[in-house]
């Protein structure tokens, strides 16, 4: 039990300080959702994606750190593969086949500008 406390708390330097404020704005989004509050298009349109990445690879990468040791990182083409797998998924796969989905190209760029601040800001 003590030894994975001791995990727990090596590892913690995952969660950066900037992964909290990604996450605060996220939560912040949400609830101003739940509440119904007007919002401006573009907070509508376009926030969820450009901080879906940061914070999926961060928890990630927290989730690997736990396995395979505090010193793990994430190379390039694991990103890079992640970018491509959720602009597949979510603007080429799921709109073709779901409703709720709808294909944006913006989208795919948030998902690669959210994927070049997890590589550059969070991934150390």
């Amino acid at each position: 039990m003590a030894y994975r406390i001791s995990g727990w708390l090596r590892i913690w330097h995952t969660v950066s300080p900037l992964f909290w404020v990604l996450a605060a704005i996220y939560a912040g989004h949400v609830s101003w959702r739940w509440l119904a509050l007007p919002r401006p298009w573009w907070i509508i349109n376009y926030l969820d994606d450009l901080l879906c990445l940061p914070l999926v690879l961060t928890i990630t990468l927290y989730l690997l750190r736990l396995f395979y040791g505090s010193e793990l990182r994430l190379a390039w083409y694991h990103v890079v593969f992640t970018v491509v797998y959720f602009i597949l998924a979510f603007e080429v796969f799921f709109p073709g086949f779901m409703p709720r989905y709808t294909s944006d190209w913006v989208d795919g760029v948030l998902y690669a500008i959210g994927g070049m601040i997890f590589y550059r800001f969070l991934n150390k």
